[in-house]
């Protein structure tokens, strides 16, 4: 009997042990913990004075979880700062950091540690760690806040960086990498406040900083502050923060380039042309859309295309490939909104026309009057042809062999020939903007795409005609220098963007119907 009892109570223990092992283990598929950890103390006491200006001194954090540290000397701001790194060591939910250095006498000391500390298991960084204490008997209280919204649309930016540098720093020397003194971050509304400052002149820039490294890297957002801030309190700026997205930084140079045996040169860029870019082609002709730029001319094998500064190509080294065809490739199709002109683009640019080869038919075969043809201004691989084509009528338009050449002394062989109609008036809506602001409005298609810009002229209406149904927005960009363009945000410069503006709401145009909107007065 007292085998089997044994035998018994061991099954029982087994059981029990197993159950209590099973019970230990976490459950799979949990929610993520998204909570920052918490400070429970710190000592010495945040705004503490008297502090001991003694090498080896040390601020010890107690935190509400087990946390971890990381990238220290990167995410570390320390005001006034300080010529050695500072040390770390951890035991439980304690971290300690220790300064190796005297401090200043009677100074205020404002530590800012960004992202540095997370917790062990998500890598949640601790939300606005900053500590702050005087090696005297007064510490400095003074704050900045602020709103940063964005450029266009006026909504809040959140969880941007507000940088805050000696007034005597230039745009330069910032763009270049310097660290900033102070450092804030906004709120769900756009909000921050920067405390712990002494009384002084700043400047303030605004950057969504996505490599976490204290400066504006190309491709990040920027909003600069123009005027030098004077903190004497607790101020506000009298004005939000515009920030404004850029665009990534691509090295420029030649990518790719070809040259056919008529003498026209593709050449791939490595970017668009920006407005400060310009290209020398000498006495040759060129036209760049998109990355692609051409270049043709007489005796272009002796030339050299120069990028200044960036990058030269000789053509006479340019690999010499079959000439494309000349022919046309894109013309009216389908129903358009335009009347009386349409475009036809070509492989290789425009050299002349023979405008008595042109002939455009109507629905009821009759031939319709051409007013004009002419190489397009800013496009030399496209024609545009003015005549009587009216709304809601079909027409066909036939280029007959030689009606047009192109450069090389090619001519269109074949004949080309394409088929379109016109929107009828009532099919069609208009957009009326009254807005009493100078420089451009854009009519902005519900993929995206620019539709139309008009300048705007001080007193008159802006009316887009001629719009098919849908959703439109609108976007208002001025030009208070009266440059002739809209000028975005530069660091190195100092500057925000030129006011604009998008419209707050859709635009639902619908056919034989003119919206009007009163805007921006």
């Amino acid at each position: 009997m007292a085998r089997i009892g044994t035998r018994f109570s061991g099954i029982i223990v087994l059981y029990l042990l197993s159950m209590s092992c099973a019970q230990m283990g976490v459950p799979s598929g949990g929610e993520v913990d998204l909570t920052p950890p918490e400070i429970i103390s710190m000592s010495p006491a945040l705004g503490a004075t008297d502090v001991s200006v003694e090498a080896g001194g040390t601020i010890e954090v107690i935190f509400d979880e087990y946390v971890n540290v990381r990238e220290l000397g990167a995410q570390l701001l320390v005001s006034p700062p300080l010529s050695t790194p500072i040390e770390w060591r951890m035991r439980g939910k304690t971290v300690t950091f220790t300064w190796l250095e005297p401090l200043i006498d009677n100074v205020t000391y404002v530590f800012q540690f960004g992202d540095a500390v997370i917790d062990v298991h998500e890598g949640n960084p601790t939300d606005d760690f900053i500590h702050a204490f005087s090696t005297g008997a007064d510490l400095d209280t003074l704050s900045l806040s602020g709103t940063v919204v964005d450029a266009f649309s006026g909504s809040a930016m959140t969880r941007v960086r507000i940088f805050l540098f000696d007034s005597e720093e230039t745009g330069d020397s910032i763009a270049k990498g310097l660290k900033p003194q102070f450092m804030g971050t906004t709120d769900e509304q756009g909000f921050f406040t920067i405390r712990y400052l002494p009384v002084g002149n700043y400047r303030v820039m605004a950057v969504d900083d996505q490599d976490r490294n204290y400066q504006w890297t190309t491709g990040e957002s920027l909003a600069i502050c123009e005027d030098t801030i004077r903190v004497t309190g607790h101020d506000t700026l009298k004005s939000n923060m515009r920030m404004q997205a850029t665009p990534m930084s691509v090295v420029k140079y030649f990518v790719h380039s070809v040259r056919d045996s008529l003498g026209l040169v593709q050449i791939e860029m490595s970017q668009k042309f920006t407005p400060s870019d310009s290209v020398d082609v000498g006495s040759q002709k060129s036209h760049s859309e998109g990355v692609n730029l051409w270049v043709w001319g007489d005796h272009i094998e002796n030339h050299s295309v120069v990028w200044p500064g960036i990058d030269t190509l000789a053509v006479s080294e340019i690999n010499i490939e079959d000439a494309v065809g000349f022919e046309a490739t894109q013309g009216p199709g389908g129903k358009i909104a335009t009347t009386n002109k349409v475009e036809i683009q070509f492989t290789r640019p425009i050299e002349g026309t023979v405008d008595t080869l042109f002939v455009v038919t109507g629905i009821d075969s009759s031939e319709v009057q051409i007013d004009s043809i002419w190489t397009k201004e800013n496009d030399p691989f496209s024609i545009e042809i003015a005549g009587q084509f009216n709304r809601g009528n079909s027409f066909e338009i036939m280029l007959m062999p030689g009606a047009v050449q192109g450069q090389g002394a090619q001519e269109l062989q074949d004949t080309s020939s394409f088929k379109w109609s016109i929107f009828q008036s009532n099919e069609l809506g208009e957009i009326e903007v009254i807005i009493h602001q100078v420089g451009w409005l854009q009519l902005i298609s519900a993929n995206g795409e620019v539709t139309k810009e008009m300048e705007l002229t001080e007193g008159q209406p802006a009316i887009f005609k001629d719009l098919t149904p849908g959703t439109y927005s609108l976007k208002w960009k001025g030009d208070s220098n009266q440059n002739g363009s809209w000028e975005s945000v530069s660091l190195s410069q100092w500057k925000s963007p030129e006011a604009s503006q998008m419209l707050n709401t859709k635009v639902k145009v619908k056919a034989d119907w003119r919206h009007q909107i009163q805007w921006l007065d």
